[in-house]
């Protein structure tokens, strides 16, 4: 079963809007190499939704390969249809990954109902787990938030779906709420960049899926809580919050931006460029940022 930290990757483009392949390979290096516990690609922080299909299919190839089965490996899917979504589980079973993180189809409002067998008509057919992924922070995806029930009922009606990633406002809430009705088998998970991780884990949370750059904050900090010491786990959290703010604090787009330049920095990256369209971002905020950065021991720090 997936606990503990499992980043979802960005995408590394060049100066073209490009995939740039070496790039997103040195990304894997860097978070194996931090002691993650799982690797994420195709989310939200990927930049997913701004790829083609093909291209989708290029960054798993190339994070699978890198991977070489050192991690379980999570991909991201976006399917708009039941249909789509099985299709998509059967193609990527050949990658042998330890879960699909599903959305759920944001184009048509079709009631809590539709979901919910959506949801279990996928984990019914799919060869491998899903990661039902709720995102109601994503405008696109703000009527497609369950309630507690919805998702409990779908733990209940289909195997496969062993993980909730429940992220935005009122997710270490719904955690709270949605504990209680899962079979211990089930595990939940927080994103949205790590602000509510302590809230979240408070509440039943398994661990954290975040974005890229400075995850040994989170992983410190989740050995401490796995080992009762939640007052250390505390602090190691909120020593590293002005950081965790500053890159995820002023929304998705802006955070893809800080996440990019910082590892452009630290030389992991080529270029960090940011497909459109996207938020107006000014390098003078950087300054301030990476001053952030270097106060904390980090292996992006940069001391002079």
């Amino acid at each position: 079963m997936l606990e503990g930290i499992a980043p979802i990757l960005f995408t590394p483009f060049d100066e073209y809007g490009d995939i740039d392949a070496d790039s997103l390979r040195s990304i894997v290096r860097f978070e194996v190499d931090g002691g993650v516990h799982a690797i994420g690609i195709n989310g939200f922080a990927s930049e997913a939704y701004k790829m083609t299909d093909d291209e989708r299919r290029q960054t798993v190839d190339i994070v699978a390969s890198e991977l070489a089965g050192a991690l379980p490996l999570i991909i991201g899917i976006a399917p708009n249809s039941t249909e789509a979504a099985i299709r998509q589980a059967r193609q990527f079973a050949s990658y042998q990954p330890a879960a699909l993180m599903t959305l759920p189809p944001p184009t048509m409002d079709n009631g809590a109902g539709a979901l919910v067998e959506f949801y279990i008509e996928l984990g019914n057919a799919a060869d491998v787990p899903i990661i039902l992924q709720q995102a109601p922070h994503i405008p696109q995806y703000r009527h497609t938030e369950l309630p507690a029930e919805a998702l409990a009922e779908i733990a209940d009606r289909s195997p496969k779906v062993l993980y909730y990633k429940l992220e935005g406002p009122g997710s270490a809430a719904k955690m709270r709420e949605l504990k209680p009705l899962l079979p211990d088998d089930r595990k939940m998970f927080g994103g949205g960049g790590g602000i509510t991780v302590l809230e979240e884990l408070r509440n039943g949370a398994a661990g954290l899926i975040p974005g890229v750059g400075f995850n040994e904050i989170f992983l410190a900090a989740w050995d401490k809580w796995k080992s009762g010491d939640t007052e250390a786990a505390e602090a190691i959290i909120m020593k590293g919050a002005p950081l965790t703010k500053a890159v995820s604090g002023r929304g998705h787009e802006y955070s893809l931006h800080m996440r990019k330049h910082l590892m452009k920095r630290r030389g992991s990256i080529r270029s960090a460029y940011v497909r459109r369209p996207t938020v107006q971002f000014s390098q003078c905020d950087l300054p301030d940022f990476f001053a952030i950065v270097d106060e904390l021991d980090l292996r992006v720090a940069i001391h002079n």
